[in-house]
């Protein structure tokens, strides 16, 4: 069992990957280094270094393949990934759980909203539909 933690005071994390044929390491910082060796994405061979053992497909790719290619907000198609936490108000890593499938139309239409605010909206939009059809 690998006893290493990682230097949380660190300015960045090298990043060693078998499929880097450079030899030459990446870096990212500690937040970003921690969660991959958390997620078993990576694990730590230093205080300041991790290597990569997944080799895991874009972070876009997988959201849209998690989500089925459905927008999680109107469950029409998706083909865009949605940042729960708009990255205008938070300049944080991206991980797959802070993402969501979304179609460019609600993607657009939540622009830098936070998700509740966003949700209230179209639930209005979707209740005056109703009500214009029934009328």
């Amino acid at each position: 069992m690998n006893d290493l933690k990682l230097d949380n005071k660190a300015d960045y994390i090298k990043v060693y990957a078998d499929w880097h044929n450079s030899g030459i390491p990446g870096r990212t910082f500690y937040e970003k280094a921690l969660y991959e060796v958390n997620k078993g994405y990576a694990e730590i061979i230093a205080p300041d270094a991790i290597k990569l053992t997944v080799k895991l497909p874009p972070l876009k790719e997988r959201v849209l393949k998690r989500d089925n290619n459905i927008c999680q907000y109107c469950g029409g198609h998706g083909d865009t990934i949605d940042h729960l936490i708009p990255q205008s108000q938070y300049k944080i890593f991206t991980t797959e759980e802070m993402t969501v499938c979304a179609c460019k139309r609600c993607n657009q239409l939540k622009a830098n909203k936070p998700m509740h605010v966003f949700i209230k909206e179209l639930m209005k939009e979707e209740l005056i539909k109703y009500i214009n059809e029934k009328l």
